[in-house]
């Protein structure tokens, strides 16, 4: 008899074609079926927890997006944006209008988004302001400025303050030998600093700069702005407008000044004129860039410095203007999305690319370069950052990818992650994408097909393990918000319920269980906990729904929901009901180098579980399932959670393969540690 234990899964759910490569590392931590469960970084495996019911989507006859809003760790959102609104939800409910006309409904504003192209809109937030980026769109900005209070509106693409007006010049001197001097004068924002576009020129006639006396000079006049600090006086010198001093007042004297022309007066673009509206955008280095214009699909545009919206350049260019760049490749690859690292990378159609100043610096004034790192090209589904990781999804839509700096070859490298579950994404693509980096590590990959795949991944500990899920629906969109001291995932649910097509917007429980009454391990469920009862309404969302309850503790299954309610068979004060889902779990078969052929049979099984209820269920060789016994302490406490080993006897016959197939169909924690096999095998000369 032979003994084979497996410690760790961090492997995950490997493809069929390598059922056979034990040979490869992946193979001793991998996994031939995990559904409905996790790999987590220690190397153990849980199922996942359940989707809790937010909400119906206003219009569940159209796709709707969740895009995530935090403005620090404390203050998160999701927004369902739909096709020509947006509703928020927080903390896991709805946010509802307390008072006034619209009291007891959504807090709702219109948007001008087609269904058809919210997929493809791309963000980037700033504090309480979210920037909205679609070609077909002008970009726009999501504003918070009260819990019900929202507002979208177009971006104005000027200085945010306004220059001066009404400019006047006087001439104090003689009148010998004239010529005519210009002058332009600009605001400064008191809190930022930020410099106005230039104003209305203004003319006067003196005396020719070489004959000035010292009592001759030109007083520039002019209006104060509302929220200036104080005013820049620009002279022309061969039509450039040369700085000359800085006032608080509304008055300047120039007695002589020499200009500056190494320092100009700020020349007003909008790169965004005339429907030339950007795709994507995000913040690096205290500037807001915007790329893939509608003219140009492969150019950058980046504000000045230290603002969000002003373009403005000056002759010369000085460090701080505003910074545009064309892509230069032999195909016309559009820009999709902007990652803001140590350095700008740009993930194009076609390639990936690095970007960033000769000196280091991503300045208008500094020789930038852009140098492709990399020829995969990413798709339209928002890459995310792990540490200093970008995942990204290949622009076929079915294969993800990892990329990072690597020092060796001062450049950004990566590796497909996908490559060893293919079988997961054949057939299908990856329609959206959330990374949760804590507690556990988990990418969510939406698949056009409905399914959700799930990445575990830490790249320093080397765990890379896929994961399937399913639920009684399709899963359309993923979202992920901080929530006190977790990442926690919402998802839009596509349901057939009662004949009738809904969408749900659901929030993934957590998966810190200490107790079996605190599990929420049901979908699209709701939950109770007050005085007992017998009979539980409030489901009118699974009409007709055959579904299971845990209550107190205890399964309840096979009720079907009438007029909105079921009756419990006995009372119950803690209750969860939902929509039943199956965890499952398949170990690859345990093969040495010369054991492949040789018929084996499963004597006995060893798990090793943490925080779990023993009585899981166990797939017999023959396919006959059979539940796991509780022990007595489970018998005599409901609640209670074993820690440790659960011995099992399996019905086995002599088969080629020899491997453990577990099942979880209840409402019950479940993390598996380890598996062990004492296993027979048959004489190879027999």
């Amino acid at each position: 008899m032979t003994r084979y234990t497996q410690k760790s899964f961090t492997g995950g759910e490997l493809s069929p074609s390598l059922y056979s490569r034990n040979d490869l590392a992946k193979y001793v931590v991998g996994l031939k079926t995990l559904k409905n469960g996790f790999v987590r970084a220690e190397g153990c495996v849980s199922n996942r927890s359940g989707l809790e019911l937010i909400c119906e989507v206003k219009n569940s006859g159209l796709p709707v997006r969740l895009i995530p809003f935090s403005f620090n760790t404390e203050q998160t959102y999701i927004i369902e944006l739909g096709s020509g609104y947006a509703r928020f939800i927080k903390d896991g409910g709805q946010i509802i209008y307390p008072d006034g006309e619209e009291e007891g409904n959504p807090v709702e504003i219109e948007t001008p988004y087609s269904a058809d192209d919210l997929f493809n809109i791309k963000y980037a937030q700033n504090a309480d302001v979210l920037t909205l980026c679609h070609n077909n769109y002008e970009a726009r900005e999501l504003s918070r400025l009260s819990h019900y209070n929202w507002q979208l509106a177009s971006i104005n693409f000027k200085p945010q303050i306004l220059p001066p007006q009404n400019l006047s010049a006087v001439w104090t001197g003689d009148n010998e030998n004239t010529t005519v001097y210009k002058y332009v004068v600009t605001s400064v924002k008191a809190d930022t600093y930020e410099e106005s576009n230039r104003s209305e020129e203004v003319s006067v006639v003196g005396e020719i700069e070489a004959n000035w006396g010292t009592t001759e000079y030109i007083t520039i006049s002019f209006g104060s702005v509302e929220g200036a600090v104080e005013y820049n006086v620009y002279r022309s010198i061969n039509g450039v407008f040369g700085y000359v001093g800085t006032t608080s007042t509304t008055t300047f004297i120039d007695d002589k000044i020499e200009p500056d022309l190494t320092s100009t007066a700020p020349v007003f673009t909008n790169p965004f004129e005339n429907g030339n509206n950007p795709a994507c955008v995000n913040y690096f280095q205290q500037r807001k860039v915007f790329a893939c214009l509608k003219n140009n699909p492969q150019q950058l545009v980046a504000s000045q410095t230290a603002t969000n919206n002003n373009f403005n350049i000056s002759r010369p260019l000085s460090t701080s203007d505003s910074i545009n760049v064309t892509l230069s490749e032999r195909e016309v690859n559009e820009i999709r999305h902007i990652i803001a690292l140590n350095d700008l990378i740009l993930l194009t159609s076609g390639a990936e690319w690095k970007l960033n100043g000769s000196d280091g610096a991503f300045s208008a004034s500094s020789s930038l370069v852009a140098s492709p790192q990399s020829f995969y090209g990413c798709s339209h589904v928002p890459p995310v950052v792990s540490g200093n990781m970008i995942l990204f999804v290949q622009s076929g839509g079915s294969v993800v990818r990892d990329l990072g700096y690597t020092y060796l070859s001062d450049s950004y490298d990566g590796e497909e992650l996908s490559i060893f579950a293919n079988h997961l994404f054949e057939g299908k693509q990856i329609v959206d994408m959330a990374y949760a980096k804590e507690p556990y590590r988990i990418l969510w990959c939406v698949m056009s097909d409905g399914t959700l795949n799930a990445l575990t991944y830490n790249k320093k500990q080397e765990v890379a393990g896929w994961h399937k899920h399913e639920t009684k629906g399709k899963f359309e969109s993923v979202a992920i918000v901080r929530e006190n001291f977790e990442d926690v995932a919402y998802f839009v649910v596509k349901r057939e319920i009662n004949g009738q097509t809904k969408r749900f917007i659901e929030r993934m429980a957590t998966r810190i269980v200490d107790k079996t009454e605190d599990g929420i391990f049901l979908d699209c469920s709701l939950s109770y906990n007050g005085e007992p009862v017998s009979v539980i309404s409030g489901l009118n969302h699974l009409e007709g729904e055959e579904i299971n309850i845990l209550a107190d503790s205890n399964v309840i299954t096979n009720k079907v929901v009438q007029n909105g309610s079921v009756t419990l068979d006995y009372p119950a004060s803690k209750i969860v009901a939902g929509l039943p889902y199956e965890f499952e779990l398949e170990t690859l078969n345990l093969e040495g180098e010369y054991t492949y052929g040789l018929l084996k049979i499963v004597n006995s099984i060893n798990v090793q579980v943490e925080k779990s209820r023993e009585d899981f269920f166990v797939v017999n060789s023959d396919g006959t399932i059979v539940q796991n016994p509780r022990s007595i302490k489970s018998i005599n406490d409901s609640n209670y959670l074993h820690s440790g080993n659960v011995d099992i006897f399996p019905f086995s016959n002599y088969a080629d393969g020899a491997n453990v197939h577990l099942k979880q169909i209840y409402p019950f924690p479940l993390t598996i540690n380890s598996i062990s096999l004492d296993i027979t095998m048959a004489d190879a000369n027999a």
